[in-house]
C-alpha cells in the first residue's frame, strides 16, 4: 500500500481516538450535567444514541428530504458513468507538481489534521468564554467527524473498490466486496466525507453567520476536489462521500438540537444549589 495513503489513514485514526479521548475527559464541576454537549459521561454515551438516531433517520424522512436524497443519488450515478472520462480529464489537465500541491493543501482538511486542533480551540473558546454554543458546535463537529470516519470505514471494506492508480490500465467499474480485495478502499472518499460532515454541522449551527458556512463548505469542497486533483479517488467516489458525510452532519444536527431541547444542569453557588432548565 502507498506509503503517504497509509500514513494518512493512520494519521485519521489518530484524530479520531483523540477526539474521543478529549470528549472522555471528566469535569468534576459538571458530574450532574445532562447536556451531553458538555465533555461528561454523557457526551460519550450520546455517540451511541446518535449512531441509532442516525441508522433509523430515514424512516423520519419527509417527502422533500426523500426528493433530495433522491437527486443525490442520481448525481452519484451520473458521477459513476463518467468516472473514467474525468480520470482522463484530471490527468490532462493537471501536472504531477500541480496535482501535488493541490493535495498537500487539501489533505489535511478532510483527515483530520486541520479540523482536529480547531474543534478543540472552539471548545477552549466556548469553555473559558462561557459560551455553550461554541461548545456544542466543538462537541458536534467532532461527533460527526468520528461518526463519518466509522462510516467510511464500514463502506470502503464492504464495498473494497480500488483506487484510479490501484490497478492498470484503471477500472472504474471494478469491485471487489466485502470478502476479498483487501487495500482497495477508494469507496467512498473518506476525507470528502468527513469534511463535509463537520462543515454541515458547523454551518447549522451557526445559520445567522452566513460566512461560517460558505467558509466551512469552500474547504471541504476543496479538500474533496484535492483527492480528484491527484487522482486519488474517481469522481463517484467523491461525491458519494460529500453526499453521506452530509447527511450524517445534518443528522448529527438533528440529534443535538433535539437533545439540548430539554436538559438541565445542577449549580452549585454559596446561596445552594439549584436546578437550570434548557429548552
Amino acid at each position: 500500500m502507498n506509503t503517504k495513503l497509509l500514513l494518512s489513514r493512520n494519521f485519521s485514526c489518530l484524530m479520531a481516538v483523540w477526539l474521543l479521548h478529549i470528549t472522555g475527559l471528566p469535569l468534576l464541576a459538571q458530574t450532574a450535567d445532562t447536556c451531553h454537549f458538555r465533555i461528561n459521561r454523557n457526551y460519550l454515551n450520546s455517540y451511541w444514541h446518535a449512531t441509532a438516531c442516525l441508522a433509523t433517520r430515514p424512516l423520519h424522512y419527509s417527502g422533500q428530504q426523500w426528493v433530495m436524497a433522491g437527486g443525490l443519488t442520481a448525481l452519484a450515478v451520473v458521477a459513476y458513468s463518467q468516472d473514467e472520462a474525468m480520470l482522463t480529464y484530471f490527468s490532462h489537465h493537471l501536472n504531477g507538481p500541480q496535482a501535488s500541491a493541490i493535495e498537500k493543501w487539501g489533505s489535511p482538511l478532510g483527515n483530520g489534521l486541520v479540523a482536529g486542533p480547531l474543534l478543540a480551540g472552539l471548545y477552549i473558546y466556548g469553555a473559558t468564554q462561557n459560551d455553550s454554543r461554541s461548545r456544542q458546535a466543538a462537541l458536534a463537529g467532532a461527533q460527526a467527524f468520528i461518526l463519518g470516519a466509522g462510516a467510511a470505514f464500514l463502506l470502503k471494506e464492504l464495498t473494497h473498490r480500488p483506487r484510479p492508480d490501484q490497478l492498470n490500465p484503471p477500472n472504474a467499474s471494478r469491485w471487489f466486496g466485502p470478502f476479498k480485495g483487501a487495500g482497495y478502499d477508494a469507496f467512498p472518499s473518506g476525507h470528502s466525507l468527513r469534511a463535509f460532515a463537520v462543515a454541515t454541522v458547523i454551518s447549522g449551527m451557526y445559520r445567522d453567520r452566513r460566512w461560517v458556512g460558505i467558509t466551512a463548505y469552500s474547504l471541504a469542497g476543496f479538500a474533496a476536489f484535492s483527492r480528484l486533483a491527484n487522482k486519488r479517488h474517481w469522481t463517484s467516489d467523491v461525491v458519494a462521500g460529500a453526499a453521506i458525510g452530509y447527511a450524517i452532519g445534518r443528522g448529527v444536527l438533528l440529534f443535538n438540537r433535539q437533545q439540548s431541547e430539554h436538559c438541565f444542569t445542577t449549580q452549585l453557588s454559596e446561596n445552594g444549589l439549584g436546578l437550570v432548565l434548557n429548552f
